[in-house]
């Protein structure tokens, strides 16, 4: 037990790690197409910023310019307090690339920059492009070294100034790796780790409910296996209104119910084979008693020798008696195949009435009354394909039972019916007993079973057993139920037409009555 828990704990374990691994890779993929995105959008929000920031100082700046009143110092102090605001470095660029005034200088651009005697100048190539470009903000990766982090972009604007030849400069960079991680961690992270627990929990709850009916499925299979035929699949959420209950499939649920009727059917098989076991040797042994007691009287004297033909007929009934018994289960096990070459087209109406010819007298001594509806698939017949013995054996059977089970005065009703649509023929044999209890009905053709167990001389239990078999040997299928016209017992079957029929116009189902 410790060890069939390990294991299905074990696939619960892989299972729910498959599920964290697989969650977890379209997370990260997920997480590369969203950083992606952010990278993008990270970067063009700060060319747009950085442009906007261009065009107001640009405006302020000649401003100030133009009044007379503010200092050269003012103006500074103005360029330095801009640039701390907004993050940026301001630079005022000659038109020959001499740096007339900067904040600060950005590590990204120092390598384009020289000092010339007293004077810092901007990299004419440098300058030049920031002269094409003006009024546009140019980013570009800074990769200061050979393992360098290229995702730092720098971005840079030129605006000409209303000073002549002069042009200011916006300097920044961003870390967009860091930018779109912090924004990532901030806006997703938590949604993530949610959803994340979430998905994880109702997997481990759905595949539990998965696991366990498969557990017990196993501890059932080896408690029937050691012959424990009481043992039963057991589901929790099967027995109570539980949330968990519509996390089991369809499949699942189908599963255990089989298995569990299974098993029961196994069980009331072994219940009856006791049973069977029981009567056969009751059975055997009155008949087997009787002869030896017969016997040995005869052979010690007891019985005068003109008593001989007596009680000599007594034991050839006893003697009969056991060969039918041994014949009955003989067939029972031996008619689950038909011969091919048996198969043969016969009309079944003309069965049914030398059928209830043979059984005349038995109809007489109980006084019974007969009503048959036969109807026909060609104009005078109803054609039906099979091993014509076999089959009459099948009606026969039906037809004693309903007699046996009929009483004094009863009635037995007959009837054959032709589904054109399904290209089968049902036969019916109902009668007016006491019928067969609800909970028995699917249980009359199990063999050995017996209605009343207690009515030994009403036969060994086989002939239904024997009836089923023949007609699933045809490929049919036979059942009973409750007679809704004559309240008792009916048993209908069907039978296949022939093939060469299959396609012809059957008359209309009118039915041939007698009594």
């Amino acid at each position: 037990m410790k060890d069939r828990t390990q294991k299905s704990q074990s696939v619960l374990v892989r299972a729910t790690i498959s599920l964290a691994v697989a969650t977890i890779l379209v997370f990260c993929v997920l997480l590369m197409i969203f950083y992606r995105q952010t990278s993008r959008s990270l970067i063009s929000d700060n060319k747009e910023k950085m442009s906007r920031q261009a065009e107001s100082l640009v405006i302020a700046y000649d401003t100030l310019v133009m009044d007379p009143s503010v200092s050269d110092t003012a103006t500074q102090a103005f360029l330095n307090s801009f640039a701390r605001t907004e993050g940026c470095a301001v630079w005022f660029i000659a038109g020959d690339g001499r740096i007339i005034f900067n904040t600060s200088v950005p590590e990204f651009i120092r390598d384009n920059i020289h000092q010339v005697e007293n004077y810092v100048y901007l990299d004419r190539d440098y300058l030049a492009e920031l002269i094409n470009h003006k009024g546009e903000v140019t980013t570009e990766d800074v990769t200061n070294g050979l393992f360098a982090n290229s995702q730092t972009v720098s971005m840079q604007v030129a605006i000409e100034s209303s000073e002549e030849n002069t042009y200011i400069v916006l300097l920044n960079s961003i870390d967009v790796e860091q930018e779109s991680f912090w924004r990532l961690s901030n806006g997703l992270m938590l949604p993530i780790l949610i959803s994340f627990s979430m998905a994880l929990l109702f997997f481990l709850l759905m595949a539990r409910s998965l696991v366990r009916p498969i557990r017990a499925l196993s501890e059932a299979a080896v408690s029937v296996t050691k012959g424990d035929l009481s043992a039963r699949i057991d589901i929790p959420e099967l027995r109570r209104e539980s949330a968990l209950k519509y996390m089991l499939t369809d499949e699942i649920t189908n599963m255990v119910l089989t298995v569990n009727n299974m098993i029961e059917r196994l069980e009331r098989q072994e219940a009856d084979r006791k049973v069977f076991i029981s009567s056969i040797a009751h059975d055997l042994r009155t008949p087997l008693t009787s002869i030896k007691g017969f016997l040995t009287a005869i052979s010690d004297g007891t019985i005068p020798p003109e008593s001989y033909p007596k009680y000599m007929d007594i034991i050839k009934t006893q003697v009969e008696r056991i060969q039918k018994l041994i014949t009955s289960m003989t067939e029972a096990s031996s008619l689950s195949q038909i011969d091919p070459n048996k198969m043969e087209e016969f009309n079944i109406n003309d069965m049914i009435h030398d059928a209830v010819q043979n059984v005349e007298q038995l109809i007489s001594e109980k006084d019974i009354s007969i009503s048959i509806e036969l109807a026909k698939n060609t104009e005078e017949e109803l054609l039906v394909y099979g091993e014509s013995q076999l089959l009459y054996r099948v009606f026969y059977n039906l037809l004693t039972n309903a007699i046996k089970f009929t009483p004094i005065d009863g009635l037995i009703q007959i009837t054959t019916f032709y589904s054109k649509k399904e290209k089968k023929v049902y036969v019916s044999v109902e009668d007016s007993g006491s019928g067969i209890p609800e909970d028995k009905l699917d249980r009359v053709f199990e063999s050995f079973y017996k209605v009343d167990p207690s009515r030994t001389e009403s036969g060994f239990g086989l002939g239904l057993y024997i009836c089923r078999e023949i007609i699933s040997a045809h490929g049919e299928k036979i059942w009973a139920e409750r007679g809704e016209e004559l309240g008792g017992a009916k048993f209908i079957y069907t039978l296949p037409i022939p093939k060469n029929l299959a396609d012809v116009e059957a008359p209309k189902n009118t039915a041939e009555k007698g009594n």
